[in-house]
């Protein structure tokens, strides 16, 4: 390849083997075609990616590099300025008065809208940028609720993750998509670097934490994203429910009928049909077809059906949710039963306005396969290819050797594999094979050499002959991991798929060798044996007969001893490790900006990881922090062997003269015996200088007037003072109001002063005693309370005294207050006490009086009486009992609690409690276990129900059942169960069933035998309840 225009910070591809992304993805591309192309791997994978030889970036063909610099973002920039802008406003909230609220409210909410529509923006191009402009806790303080809901919060969210891959003729916008699939809808989520994509796949329960954003249009978690940091908490595997059993290869469901459901579907404002259901049919179950037989050496082949066209009841669109949502309920109301398919192909007529000509699930059941208008064997095999669990197929190319000098791989880069390069219709490569069971160590299909010596291949296409398809050579071990880093070595010919071959003798005369980790559906590369021999060059990137290749690296030396029709022989042989060294890789916490003031000190984590090969020595790391002019920053340094990590902390102290803003702190890890071998990071420090606080304070209250005197009850005084505020210069206005805290029954006149601070005022207000307000002296206070804040308040005591009045007595209905109102949930018939307490409300100059307390209760109901003697003012708690009908219906009873006075029965008091009676307890359904005897070994349909019961004689009905070691189980439609033997049934097997009525469970287990032998047909029972 020519590399002139290729520029990269190493000088060993080896030592790409760990870099990290941001030193890797420094060259530039060129452009061959429109659809041959190739993009880099991303910057969030590569750290890890090369390493296991994967990445996770999507594109078709090649696409424009990233530079080794950091370009301006526009929208990181316009976030930051936003998010300094919304705090700063909101600091002008928390001291504005009353009346200026309202207005700056609004203000808050158009500036919080537009910010959340850059950051919904930003999360797509840089998700880390976007989580250092989140605003912290302190700047959200006061903020109101309808504002708040505008900006990123923290979620922890629980559901179903979903892999897809979106295939753009724009090679840079295509990519690797991770959804999580909650209750409340569909949520992008964008993973830290660190996270092993190996181990998440479609279908597994995952929980997720990390900053939540939503566009300013959102409608629940439609168009959200999810940032997960580096934190070890942020993403975790749940354990699965699935009890079905799958296939011994890596992937599920890849070996026999593919049962597979086309959809030929259009819109309510596209009607066309390009395709016919025959034309779908002969591409799909033909051609596609025999692509899919030829690879798996005719142990996968696809049946089902083509249906259409259905016009779906929504305009055209991208989003392969809604065309999923509406085009399975379409096929259901056609009447197709949708169990019947393992696989779903959705095809429709081109919408330019998506961009990408296919999308595929990575795996999933069913698994869903969309195809935007590019009906061919390319784009319907390759959608497919996801669907069975299989990812890209890429290279990995330098400019001085196989594995040394300047290097890149391309996402779509194997021009052999119909999951590389664009318009291949190739046979996948051997370790995907393997992974997909079509290939297998057990059946010699794919050999280890594990020692020095000769093995041989057979042509890679035709059905396997005795030889090996695929030959496994050990490179080493992956230091994060474990696993173990391969060569696969394979044989290709011009034969069948791969015709295209035909004149490719740089190819079919040799070697084809690919890298790859243990079971990292990612990781798989194909390298080229003959670099340097022109610009994408790997029409000529077999290890040619005759030729040798040795990895000093791993110790290891590859040679194609001989190549003809029949296949080749190769031979392998192992010498000592040697090092490579590699940058390090680097991890920063917090990911969120740190917001103080200028002159304070940050903490930052830095967690540092040794990249270097198995044969290197310790490496001592020095770790700096970059700052501007006037700042201070700490350093320490590490000693780590190879594959160790380590954390430490670095202080960041900014000038105390720093203005406001953000600044973008560059932490650096460098290798102290090579300063080549370096990586970086970045952490945000905002400075963000308080505004001068509001300090609020209680008010000054003096009274200087008291004109009571001496008055007769019910008469007004007038009371005059000066009120004060004392709130610091830098608060607004506060509202006080002025109240008197007087006698039960009395009145008073009720203020409202607005004082600016320091401002005083003269207020008065009248004070009315009661008529019946007895002879003496009342002090009261009168207070000035703060409206905003009743923490400040002043106040001053003020007196009122009353003439003697001539004492009479005045009788007063009791107060009755029961303590437990509410009762408890009881069955019929029970019961309940209720403690009331009763208070005599006379006046004092009355005598005791005798009061019956009871209740009033619904017919045939009955309840307990009491009677109480009381003075005047006194109190007392008797129990009251109800008992209802013990034929009382559920529900909630309302009761009558009374206390009157015996002699007086006008003074009545009253209150009431609640009675509640509640449904009598459902009871678990009875399933009993049952013993099926067959006559034959053919599938039998057995009415488990037939001797399970209900005492509420509930309807009952199956919700799930286990698999049989011997044989598959499934629900029929009429509340059935058919059990199925597999060719490994002999004599017995059993599994079992789960029970219910709607609300509770129960669990049985069936055991079948075989008693004789028969033909063929199907079997019915009933069997034997066992207790």
């Amino acid at each position: 390849m020519n590399n002139e225009n290729v520029t990269l910070a190493s000088h060993s591809a080896a030592s790409l083997l760990k870099l990290s992304a941001t030193t890797l993805l420094a060259f530039s591309a060129f452009t061959f075609s429109t659809f041959s192309i190739a993009a880099p791997v991303s910057d969030a994978s590569f750290s890890s990616s090369l390493r296991n030889n994967s990445s996770a970036s999507h594109a078709h063909g090649y696409a424009q590099g990233h530079a080794n610099g950091r370009k301006a973002n526009p929208h990181k920039q316009q976030a930051e300025e936003q998010t300094l802008a919304l705090a700063s406003r909101m600091a002008e909230f928390r001291q504005a008065s009353k009346s200026n609220k309202q207005q700056l409210k609004q203000e808050l909410m158009s500036q919080a809208r537009a910010r959340q529509s850059l950051l919904a923006e930003l999360v797509k191009t840089d998700p880390e940028a976007a989580v250092r402009a989140v605003l912290p806790e302190s700047a959200r303080a006061g903020m109101p609720k309808d504002v708040l809901a505008m900006l990123t919060q923290k979620r922890e969210l629980t559901g179903e993750l979903e892999l897809s891959y979106v295939d753009y003729e724009d090679a840079s916008q295509s990519k690797l998509r991770h959804s999580l699939m909650t209750d409340n809808g569909s949520v992008e989520l964008h993973l830290p670097e660190g996270v092993k994509f190996e181990q998440l796949k479609t279908g597994s329960r995952i929980k997720a934490k990390g900053w939540m954003f939503k566009g300013a249009s959102a409608e629940k978690t439609r168009s959200s994203a999810l940032v997960l940091n580096d934190e070890s908490d942020s993403l975790a595997l749940l354990a699965s429910t699935n009890t079905m059993s799958v296939s011994a290869s890596s992937l599920p469901n890849t070996i026999g009928e593919q049962r597979t459901l086309v959809v030929l579907i259009n819109f309510q404002n596209n009607t066309n049909q390009p395709w016919t259901v025959e034309e779908a049919k002969e591409l799909v179950f033909g051609t596609v077809n025999d692509f899919y037989q030829e690879a798996s050496y005719g142990q996968t082949w696809l049946s089902g059906d083509v249906l259409g066209y259905l016009t779906l009841p929504i305009d055209a669109t991208c989003r392969t949710n809604d065309i999923d949502n509406y085009g399975r309920q379409a096929v259901i109301d056609s009447g197709i039963d949708v169990s019947d398919y393992d696989r779903w192909v959705y095809i429709y007529p081109e919408n330019t306005d998506c961009g990408w000509t296919g999308q595929g699930t990575i795996g999933g059941s069913p698994s869903r396969a969309f195809i935007n208008g590019s009906m061919t064997l390319r784009t319907v095999g390759h959608e497919l290819g996801h669907n069975f669990g299989l990812h890209h197929a890429k290279d990995y190319d330098c400019s001085e050797g196989v594995l040394t000098g300047r290097c890149m791989s391309f996402e779509y880069g194997d021009t052999m594999d119909i999951m590389g390069k664009s318009e291949v219709t190739g046979h996948f490569n051997a370790f995907s094979k393997q992974q997909l069971g079509w290939i297998t160590s057990s059946a010699g299909e794919v050999i280890t050499a594990e020692n020095d010596g000769s093995y041989q291949l057979e042509p890679y296409e035709t059905l396997p002959a005795g030889k090996a398809k695929g030959i496994k050579v050990r490179r080493g071990t992956d230091s994060d991991t474990g696993l173990p880093l391969w060569y696969y070595l394979e044989y290709r010919q011009a034969i069948g798929f791969d015709d295209f071959l035909a004149g490719k003798n740089g190819i079919t005369d040799g070697v084809v060798l690919h890298l790859a980790t243990e079971n990292d559906m990612q990781s798989n590369l194909l390298i080229d044996m003959t670099p340097n021999s022109g610009i994408y060059d790997f029409d000529d990137a077999a290890l040619l007969a005759g030729t040798s290749y040795t990895d000093p690296d791993a110790g290891v030396t590859i040679t194609t001893e001989w190549a003809d029709a029949s296949g080749a022989s190769i031979n392998v042989s192992y010498s000592g490790l040697s090092c490579v060294k590699a940058n390090p890789s680097l991890s920063l916490l917090p990911n969120e900006s740190a917001w103080v003031e200028a002159g304070e000190t940050v903490s930052y984590q830095a967690t540092v990881t040794n990249n270097d090969s198995e044969g290197c020595a310790t490496s001592g790391y020095e770790l700096t922090a970059l700052v501007p002019s006037g700042w201070a920053a700490t350093q320490d340094n590490l000693s780590l062997a190879p594959g160790a990590s380590s954390t430490v902390s670095l202080n960041v102290t900014s000038a105390d003269t720093a203005t406001d803003g953000f600044y973008d702190i560059a932490i650096t890890a460098v290798d102290t015996s090579d300063s080549e071998y370096a990586q970086t990071g970045i952490v945000s420090y905002v400075v963000d200088s308080p505004a001068e606080a509001c300090v609020m304070a209680s008010p000054r209250f003096v009274l200087s007037v008291d004109n009571s005197g001496e008055l007769a009850a019910g008469e007004v005084a007038t009371y005059s003072g000066t009120l004060t505020s004392q709130d610091s210069s830098s608060c607004s206005s506060s509202n006080f109001d002025v109240t008197a805290n007087v006698p039960a029954g009395w009145s008073a006149d009720t203020l409202g002063v607005s004082l600016a601070p320091g401002q005083s005022q003269v207020i008065s207000l009248n004070v009315e005693s009661s008529i019946d307000a007895q002879d003496g002296t009342y002090d009261f206070d009168l207070n000035a309370q703060n409206r905003a804040d009743s923490r400040y308040m002043g106040h001053d005591i003020a007196s009122y005294r009353v003439k003697s009045p001539l004492p009479t007595c005045t009788l007063a209905a009791p107060s009755i207050v029961i303590s437990n109102p509410q009762g408890a949930e009881v069955i019929a018939g029970t019961q309940v006490s209720y403690s009331a307490t009763v208070t005599s409300q006379d006046s004092e100059a009355c005598s005791e009086a005798v009061f019956d307390v009871f209740a009033d209760v619904p017919s045939g109901w009955s309840a307990s009486r009491a009677q109480v003697t009381l003075a005047p003012g006194a109190s007392t708690k008797v129990n009251i009992s109800v008992t209802s009908d013990t034929e009382a219906e559920a529900g909630s009873f309302n009761i009558g609690i009374n206390a009157q006075n015996a002699s007086e029965t006008a003074y009545l008091g009253k209150t009431s409690v609640s009675y509640t009676v509640k449904s009598a307890p459902n009871t678990a359904p009875v399933a009993v276990n049952d013993s099926v005897t067959m006559s034959s070994k053919t599938s039998v349909v057995i009415d488990v129900l037939a001797n399970d019961r209900d005492a509420e004689n509930d309807e009952l009905t199956i919700v799930s059942v286990s698999q049989g070691a011997k044989g598959s189980v499934q629900i029929n439609g009429n509340g059935q169960v058919v059990y199925s033997p597999a060719k490994s049934f002999k004599s017995s097997d059993s599994f079992s069933y789960t029970i219910s009525d709607g609300d509770k469970t129960a669990t049985a287990t069936v055991s079948l035998s075989l008693s004789g032998s028969g033909g063929g047909g199907n079997g019915n029972g009933h069997g034997n309840g066992k207790k």
